[in-house]
């Protein structure tokens, strides 16, 4: 058999396990998730199209339509909603009911405007994990700014020249790829100085800056009801940074949240889930719970630093694929 029929012959059986998430089986997949919580992640809520150069680099955003029907799904399944805060406070579902946290990585202004929508109109509470850098920024964060330059060719090529110059590791990368090699590969010792080469971009602001929140954004949420957490400060994954630039990034992010929300956050969650050992004691004395996305369910026995997550996988395909990632946590 060849291994383009054997892929086939996966999906085709990976796709038959949908039939599991019919409506008559619901009983069922709500005893097995009952008395623990599925934290679903969510970053970006719009429609494709409005933030082009997100899109193409980025997490696909959910539509608000999706995410309310994803939601009142398992409202009208009896699930408990529930904060990382709530969960702080000793809150738990009981064992015939599921639990549900709702959240939102990174902090985007439309988290706060199509997001909040559709929670405040289902009546849900959510945890909203805030880069700082973003709030009312007048410039785009280090990852966006790569975005941006990656975006159109003669950016694209710009931004590999000077990678090329600077970095000797990035000779041989193509320019097709230099985007993800700078974020995935490059310290910020490395990142910094280059991006300071490209200009401080304002085209580049004028395009993305009106994507990221005002500091009455989170005020609104915060004072809604809904969690604010930290996120870091400019979203840096662990690995661009050593154990004190990290523990700098967070006390950073903490001290502007209790700026704008009079109020000190307990909640933390890595930037790109970016961790090394040791980070859990670097956290515990800033924050008393982590998220990070292990896709596990949450129980009475995980770790307050290491709280697991589900990653909303992306579009889906059918109305059953979508039952299967809300009752499952994965696909």
């Amino acid at each position: 058999m060849s291994g383009g029929l054997k892929r086939q012959l996966g999906r085709l059986g990976n796709r038959s396990l949908d039939l599991l998430f019919l409506p008559p089986f619901d009983p069922l997949w709500r005893r097995q998730c009952s008395g623990r919580i599925h934290c679903l992640l969510y970053h970006r809520v719009d429609e494709p199209g409005r933030a082009p150069v997100l899109d193409r680099f980025g997490v696909p955003p959910i539509p608000p339509a999706a995410l309310e029907s994803e939601l009142d799904f398992l409202r009208r399944q009896g699930a408990l909603f529930l904060t990382f805060a709530d969960l702080l406070a000793g809150v738990f579902p009981a064992p015939h009911q599921p639990g549900v946290i709702v959240c939102f990585d990174d902090g985007l202004r439309d988290n706060y405007t199509h997001g909040l929508a559709v929670l405040e109109r289902l009546g849900i509470p959510a945890t909203f994990f805030q880069s700082t850098a973003l709030i009312d920024a007048e410039r785009p964060i280090w990852e966006h700014l790569l975005y941006w330059h990656g975006a159109e060719p003669g950016r694209a090529a710009e931004l590999a020249a000077a990678a090329r110059r600077r970095l000797p590791s990035a000779a041989e990368v193509p320019e097709a790829e230099m985007v993800v090699f700078l974020r995935e590969r490059c310290s910020w010792a490395e990142l910094e100085p280059l991006l300071a080469d490209l200009g401080d971009g304002a085209a580049a602001a004028a395009e993305l800056c009106p994507h990221y929140p005002t500091a009455a954004d989170l005020r609104r949420a915060h004072g809604a009801g809904h969690e604010i957490g930290s996120h870091g400060h400019h979203h840096l994954p662990r690995r661009a940074i050593n154990a004190a630039g990290f523990e700098r990034e967070l006390v950073r992010s903490l001290d502007s949240l209790q700026s704008v929300l009079g109020k000190r956050p307990t909640s933390f969650s890595y930037p790109f889930d970016s961790r090394l050992p040791g980070d859990a004691e670097i956290c515990a004395r800033h924050v008393r719970q982590v998220a990070t996305v292990a896709g596990q369910p949450i129980t009475r026995a995980s770790a307050p630093l290491a709280l697991p997550r589900f990653t909303w996988p992306g579009p889906h395909r059918s109305p059953l694929h979508r039952r299967r990632w809300l009752w499952r946590g994965r696909l």
